[in-house]
């Protein structure tokens, strides 16, 4: 089993939030099952630019070693269906965490990406806030 990291949980795991702290712990129990994407690194280096350059330099190099799945023609594939009800990012996100088996839970603090995600059969995880918060 592999969990998928989008840009929202990247920034939440290196900030300071009200779930960074929760997010943080799940993640040492999980460490060698994460895995994000370019789109996942864009996303949060887009979030992170407000950071000094030090600051930023240390981020992406705590990033660095999450493995990185590939954009494939599947997964495009399935994030050009989900686009007609999300953002073109929600839709990517979750085209890329379905087209990768091994991927059964995708790790979002996006409310949109979070309903794409249980649409399409993920399980969602959201460490710091009450289960089906996207649902409100």
């Amino acid at each position: 089993m592999r969990y998928y990291l989008d840009g929202t949980a990247i920034v939440c795991a290196v900030a300071d939030s009200p779930e960074s702290d929760a997010l943080r712990e799940w993640l040492a129990a999980h460490e060698s099952e994460l895995v994000t994407s370019i789109l996942g690194r864009w996303e949060a280096a887009e979030q992170l630019v407000v950071l000094e350059h030090d600051q930023r330099m240390r981020v992406y190099d705590q990033i660095g070693g999450l493995p990185e799945i590939p954009v494939s023609g599947r997964a495009l594939e399935i994030g050009s269906y989900a686009v007609s009800a999300v953002s073109p990012y929600a839709a990517l996100h979750v085209g890329l965490a379905q087209a990768e088996d091994a991927v059964t839970v995708v790790i979002t603090y996006n409310a949109e990406v979070a309903s794409a995600a249980r649409l399409y059969g993920l399980r969602v995880v959201t460490p710091g806030r009450d289960p089906g918060w996207y649902l409100r």
